[in-house]
């Protein structure tokens, strides 16, 4: 692979320039999420979604999104933001100053990560274009990212438990002020690496968002075991999280009723049901918003439909997600109105995982799941990389604080899998 890039991009220079300047190709194409190399050479999503773009400008404008909610954009634009507020001149070097105190890695004290970065986010819009300009276009942040950098540098001065708890709070449908307690457990699954000190929650977390003017804090009941007080979004949290992030979502999924997006799982599930005698139309919108609000409350980002209700009359839905946390994560949700069975169903799935080059599948069934499906999903996770994990009816209508303990449960039960395979072939090797 590397020889074959070489050769096509770096053709004046001798072989073994030509393979090395291939293969520095190639690492940053991995590092910014364009392609995998697990068994084979692959093009991920992001970079096969990217090639589907017409125009060169608009392209640039999906990478440079990209690079900015997923590969520390903002926190560059915000380093030269802050930086240049304070009247120090931006360089290289000082923006990999201020990146560090952050905890993220420029590419050493030298910052070398940070100049092609930068030349991305300028062919993007987000720096004017010149030699060594750092001149940010808050217009162009703003259409990325559905935030300006003012707004942006208000949400970046957070710690991050306290951006956590306000992006679970932006999914957070069951009911308008819920308590502090189900948003931050959604926002631990939501956020793999963030654990909240329950002992300093109210306080670090909760009063301080509050006294920022994001929610409203209803105090929490005093005394041993004193349950959480309830939040409630105030409007600045409306106009610059909740709504910038419903919209991105509903320019990438085109969903038919961007209501779904606000309605409580409960009420979508009763749809899907056929409690009030719905069409199939309606009852496939509602599993679409399903879907779709499962992929926000576990942190994921759509990326395109694969089968969508109108083409099932209602009976089922697929979509293909990507987890941007530590480790990347391909995710595939096939969901259905029906209970889930048999095992053809993960038969099927798992076939096209090996073509999509998925890491994750995930079945929801407004139903429920039956043994022969686990036990399927059991004896691939075994002889796989696979993860496949359930959510079922009773998942669903418990709402937000339900899904999380149930994805939790699944990830559990995966884990435990993969470490039995794992002593049965250290046994196999050692014997």
């Amino acid at each position: 692979m590397h020889r074959e890039i070489g050769d096509a991009f770096f053709k004046g220079r001798d072989d073994k320039n030509r393979r090395i300047s291939g293969m520095n190709a190639f690492l940053a194409m991995r590092a910014y999420g364009l392609v995998t190399e697990d068994e084979e050479y692959a093009l991920t999503t992001l970079a096969e979604d990217l090639l589907k773009i017409e125009g060169e400008q608009a392209f640039h404008e999906r990478l440079g999104q990209h690079i900015l909610l997923n590969l520390h954009g903002l926190q560059v634009v915000e380093a030269v933001d802050s930086l240049q507020s304070r009247g120090v001149k931006v360089k290289v070097e000082t923006v990999a100053q201020e990146l560090t105190t952050l905890g993220i890695d420029p590419g050493g004290d030298s910052g070398e990560n940070i100049n092609p970065l930068r030349l991305w986010l300028e062919r993007a819009g987000v720096f004017v274009a010149g030699k060594g300009q750092w001149t940010i276009d808050s217009a162009v942040v703003k259409k990325l990212t559905g935030a300006s950098t003012a707004e942006i540098s208000e949400i970046v001065d957070l710690n991050k438990p306290q951006q956590a708890f306000l992006r679970a709070l932006a999914t957070y449908t069951d009911e308008k002020s819920p308590v502090a307690s189900k948003v931050r457990l959604l926002a631990e699954v939501q956020t793999p690496g963030i654990r909240f000190d329950t002992k300093t929650f109210a306080e670090r977390v909760v009063r301080r968002l509050a006294d920022d003017g994001w929610i409203e804090a209803e105090k929490a009941t005093p005394g041993r075991g004193a349950k959480s007080g309830r939040v409630t979004p105030t409007e600045k949290f409306r106009e610059i999280i909740s709504q910038p992030l419903m919209d991105t979502v509903l320019e990438q999924t085109h969903l038919l009723d961007p209501v779904s997006l606000r309605r409580p799982l409960r009420d979508l599930l009763a749809v899907v049901n056929g409690e009030k005698n719905e069409t199939n139309h309606a009852r496939g919108l509602a599993l679409e918003g399903v879907c779709i609000q499962i992929v926000r409350m576990i942190g994921a980002r759509f990326l395109g439909w694969r089968l969508r209700s109108d083409q099932t009359a209602g009976a089922e839905v697929d979509l293909v997600a990507e987890a941007s946390n530590d480790p990347y994560l391909l995710i595939q949700l096939q969901s259905k109105a029906s209970a889930i069975n048999g095992r053809e169903i993960i038969d099927r799935e798992v076939g096209v995982a090996q073509s999509l080059k998925s890491n994750v599948i995930l079945f929801v069934s407004a139903k429920n799941v039956g043994g022969a499906a686990r036990r399927a999903a059991a004896a691939y996770m075994q002889e796989t990389s696979l993860a496949v994990l359930f959510l079922d009816g009773t998942d669903i209508s418990g709402g937000a604080a339900a899904v999380a303990a149930g994805i939790a449960r699944e990830w559990g039960h995966v884990r435990l899998i993969k470490a039995k395979r794992g002593q049965e072939r250290t046994r196999a090797m050692t014997t």
